[in-house]
């Protein structure tokens, strides 16, 4: 791809177009893409950028016929030629005008017939500039589009002529920057790792900076301006926002080879948009990975990266002629002797509350003992586990202190 100052984009789709479904379907992209950043684009597709360019103005949405250009220029008029440009403009306009007015005063009126001009006759009436107009019109004039690579910053800037108090409003304002920032991230095949928005206040030298940063970096646009949004909700407006910034702090992509029918909206981005959300509100929450460790209260640690073997699969119960079928959510916690709901500090058990639950077991199924080098300290943990049933039916896990006789609850299997 490769820009073109004021408004031209020139992209080469020749080893690309299948991906998209053809060529007419590439340029409906092309064309949405485009919407974002003006109000009344064009678009043509031709063998050559000088032809796009010129049918991008006269006949938008053609498509030249492939090593055939010159049967679109049919209908056309000769004050197409001043837009037979391509990567390179005009160096003179006035040159381009004087082969109109000549062609004119010839009776030649349709770029058609200019197209049937021989080679000598343009050069020995224009020279260099005859040469390199037969070039453009019969595609011999070898263009190259070369990669774009933009090197300036990923940051936005937007200032109002009357300042914003309302967020809805406010997001609305913000959003168009928003887009060109995503866009370019995309041309780059970057990720971003983080968003900062700077709202400055228009009575003070008061500003609120708003730092997006999701669990993992990503381009899900979406995601960070869901995560923005929520963010302004919750921020005091009443000193309007005059100006504001917008920077994005952006990481290599990571590199993912999917099968090209692939959904590429699966469960591990879905897990990624509850956990940001979740980060953003203080909330915690994971899956718990299981640790060797000697106290129950280590066993668990809260992890949120999407675990790499995570497969969740159901499990049959079959009771006579019956079937169960229970969900299992994480496939180590099914073998684990230990429940993955802990109380924070263990329950003591009343009398009464001893005799409304019942032991499975005599044996306990689990004794746990302080290390020796522990015993000097005031907590000390000597006891012994059982599964015990409550009169609910839940299955609980108990253990009795081996020193005061005690018992606890101390968790839950779910």
């Amino acid at each position: 791809m490769q820009f073109r100052f004021p408004h031209f984009v020139f992209i080469d789709i020749e080893s690309t177009a299948h991906l998209l479904g053809g060529e007419l379907a590439c340029m409906q992209q092309a064309l949405q893409i485009a919407r974002k950043f003006s109000a009344d684009p064009s678009v043509a597709i031709a063998d050559t950028a000088p032809v796009a360019q010129m049918l991008a103005k006269w006949k938008p949405l053609a498509v030249a016929p492939h090593r055939q250009e010159h049967k679109a220029f049919q209908g056309l008029g000769l004050d197409a030629l001043k837009d037979l440009e391509g990567l390179l403009p005009w160096t003179q306009k006035r040159q381009i005008e004087h082969v109109i007015s000549f062609a004119h005063s010839l009776g030649i009126c349709t770029l058609e017939e200019v197209y049937n001009f021989r080679l000598i006759s343009l050069r020995e009436r224009w020279g260099d500039f005859g040469v390199l107009l037969w070039n453009r019109l019969h595609a011999q004039d070898s263009q190259v589009i070369s990669p774009l690579v933009p090197r300036d910053p990923l940051v936005g800037y937007g200032y109002m002529d009357d300042p914003i108090g309302v967020a809805p409003i406010l997001f609305n304002r913000i959003k168009p920057h928003i887009d060109i920032l995503f866009a370019r991230l995309t041309g780059l095949s970057r990720y971003a790792q983080k968003m900062e928005v700077i709202l400055h206040c228009e009575y003070s030298d008061k500003k609120h900076i708003l730092d997006i940063e999701p669990v993992s970096a990503s381009r899900d646009q979406e995601l960070f301006e869901d995560l923005l949004f929520k963010r302004m909700e919750k921020t005091a407006l009443e000193n309007p926002i005059r100006e504001f910034e917008i920077i994005v702090y952006d990481v290599p992509e990571k590199i993912q080879q999917l099968d090209f029918f692939e959904p590429r909206d699966n469960n591990e981005d879905r897990w990624r948009r509850l956990v940001s959300f979740a980060k953003q509100a203080n909330c915690e929450m994971g899956f718990l990975q299981l640790e060797a460790n000697h106290f129950p209260e280590k066993s668990f640690k809260l992890v949120t990266d999407w675990p790499e073997d995570f497969k969740s699969e159901d499990f049959v119960e079959r009771l006579d002629d019956a079937l169960q079928i229970k969900s299992t959510y994480a496939k180590g916690l099914a073998q684990s002797p230990r429940p993955s709901l802990l109380l924070e500090q263990p329950q003591p058990l009343s009398e009464e509350d001893f005799r409304k639950i019942r032991l499975v077991s005599s044996l306990p199924s689990e004794r746990i003992e302080s290390a020796w080098w522990q015993l000097t300290t005031q907590d000390l943990k000597n006891r012994d586990y059982y599964f015990a049933l409550s009169h609910q039916g839940q299955l609980l896990w108990v253990f009795q202190d081996r020193v005061s006789t005690q018992y606890y609850l101390h968790g839950y299997f779910d």
